[in-house]
């Protein structure tokens, strides 16, 4: 017992130094860009500060930066393609909701996704029984997935400062309200899938089920009418790439 909290302390004291530099208690200085389609605090707070604003500066474990994988910029406002997005929220809005998108939008809002993921993990982890080392290592990449995926969607949202959907138009509705930092791309979008990457290389069998459970983690961000299609689609190919290189590092760990 004695040689184990040692262990553990000694651990525990080498994380601690390195949370110590990873630039997460950086203050913001709360400069904000200007112009049309420029971020703006959303109703029904109106947050003022939007959350996490330097999250993107912050230490990464395997991707070498959250910049790394920026996505490319979203639509022109007026394009098609943008076009096409504000009237797929239009839809939804007007009531082309069905109740079980408005079901799963929700489940998907009442927690972080990393909780969501974190449950799965744990539900995955209960039924196959495995051993301690072999459960804390699953959790540690699913884990270190989300994080980086974390860091790289908060580097783009703040790079671009996209306006959300309500803000480009007050008259829709959303299911609930629209969370207080920038649109593009999806959080939801990006951590879901960098999770769903490396559940699928823990549980490969079961992997048909973690891609339908990112995909509803990231359509329930259009469903609810916080987040456009675009964001969606950005997210989930920053998530995945983010997710595969997770695995990479993961498979070099010498656990077979």
């Amino acid at each position: 017992v004695e040689a184990g909290y040692a262990l553990g302390e000694a651990v525990a004291r080498r994380v601690l130094q390195r949370s110590a530099t990873d630039g997460a208690d950086k203050v913001w200085d709360g400069v904000m860009p200007t112009g049309a389609y420029v971020w703006q605090p959303t109703p029904a707070r109106r947050v003022k500060v939007p959350f996490d604003a330097l999250a993107g500066t912050w230490q990464t474990w395997v991707i070498p930066s959250g910049s790394a994988f920026r996505p490319p910029p979203f639509p022109v406002p007026g394009s098609a393609a943008w076009l096409a997005s504000m009237n797929e929220l239009r839809m939804l809005a007007a009531g082309g909701r069905t109740v079980v998108q408005m079901d799963r939008a929700r489940f998907w809002a009442t927690e972080a996704p990393t909780a969501r993921w974190d449950l799965f993990v744990e539900e995955e982890l209960a039924r196959r029984r495995w051993s301690l080392p072999r459960a804390a290592r699953a959790r540690v990449w699913v884990s270190i997935a989300m994080y980086d995926a974390f860091v790289a969607c908060w580097d783009a949202k703040f790079h671009y400062w996209l306006a959300r959907p309500i803000t480009v138009d007050p008259t829709m509705n959303t299911i609930f309200s629209t969370p207080p930092f920038p649109s593009y791309p999806s959080g939801h979008s990006t951590i879901s899938n960098a999770a769903a990457q490396v559940m699928n290389a823990l549980f490969p069998e079961k992997s048909r089920e973690w891609d339908d459970l990112a995909l509803e983690a990231s359509n329930s961000r259009v469903w609810s009418g916080v987040h456009y299609r675009f964001d969606i689609e950005a997210g989930e190919t920053l998530g995945a790439t983010v997710g595969k290189a997770v695995v990479a590092r993961m498979q070099g760990d010498g656990v077979r």
